[in-house]
């Protein structure tokens, strides 16, 4: 048996609101979980934060525990095994996927049970974040996909509250809506030897490849290196951004005078004037003066 591998009794914490999946889809998914895992648990979530704290319950023992969901169902069982003994699976059901992608994983639901049925365990490193509020207050957040400021978090916040399209859509259409009035922040960036005070379009750090249900920010992130990828553009003009922006979909914005990429383990960012902040496509600060990420290396076992 494959390292990691608990067929006895995997624990499947679904989220019934992934993908804006109605109720009778929701107990059509659970037959195709039950049909190729007839032994698995179901647990099902009702609000937000749920998954997380179902996951941490799960995280002392040697079992596989599966988000089905979106990236946010992803992200919260991921925060709630980091540094425990269980397996996180996936079984990508929501809008976005950005993670699966990372995994390799099918968006088709039979195919994706299949590859976990035959999946193997392997590490994957975590990002954490430690954020200074305007309030002074502090606060710390894990991530295993994605943190962006500036644009990239407006445009995350904006297309969580969109009522229209979904996935890679929402948030192109949240980018094209904010973009000719975003004004980029002042920030001061350190890590490693390096110190840079500018003004920032975006800063990205992944620790997977696409956000926003697509956009290749960070293409050369490789989630068990030991490395949190780092993308930063500078304030450029309206003009150049918009030539830039179809580059994205194909990480090939790299190539752009003015965007800069890097791999970092450690990094601060001192924003004198505020700035939001998201985590794998959650706005975890809309006022943020001080930003301190830290990679956690091999924090946590993936199914893949």
């Amino acid at each position: 048996m494959t390292e990691g591998r608990s067929f006895d009794a995997p624990i499947f914490i679904v989220n019934p609101a992934a993908g804006r999946r109605r109720g009778r889809d929701s107990s059509r998914l659970i037959e195709q979980i039950t049909a190729r895992f007839p032994t698995a648990a179901i647990r099902l979530t009702e609000r937000a934060g749920q998954a997380e704290a179902l996951a941490r319950s799960y995280a002392p023992e040697s079992v596989w525990v599966v988000a089905v969901g979106g990236d946010g169902t992803v992200s919260e069982v991921a925060r709630g095994l980091v540094g425990g003994q269980a397996m996180m699976g996936v079984v990508p059901v929501g809008s976005g996927n950005d993670f699966a992608r990372m995994l390799g994983l099918s968006g088709q639901l039979a195919t994706a049970l299949e590859q976990l049925a035959s999946a193997q365990a392997s590490d994957c490193d975590v990002g954490q974040a430690m954020i200074e509020h305007d309030d002074g207050t502090t606060t710390r957040h894990q991530f295993v996909n994605s943190l962006g400021l500036g644009f990239e978090a407006v445009v995350a916040d904006s297309a969580a509250q969109a009522r229209v399209f979904s996935g890679f859509w929402r948030y192109l259409a949240a980018a094209l809506r904010h973009l000719p009035f975003y004004r980029s922040p002042a920030m001061t960036l350190r890590y490693e030897n390096t110190v840079i005070a500018e003004p920032q379009f975006l800063v990205a750090i992944g620790n997977g490849r696409w956000a926003g249900g697509g956009f290749m920010l960070t293409p050369n992130a490789v989630l068990d290196d030991g490395w949190l990828e780092l993308t930063r553009a500078e304030a450029l003009p309206l003009w150049r951004l918009l030539t830039i922006l179809p580059r994205v979909f194909g990480g090939r914005h790299l190539e752009c005078a003015g965007v800069h990429a890097d791999k970092v383990q450690a990094i601060s960012i001192d924003c004198p004037d505020g700035c939001m902040v998201h985590a794998d496509g959650e706005v975890i600060a809309r006022m943020a003066c001080q930003i301190r990420v830290e990679l956690l290396p091999a924090a946590l076992r993936v199914l893949r």
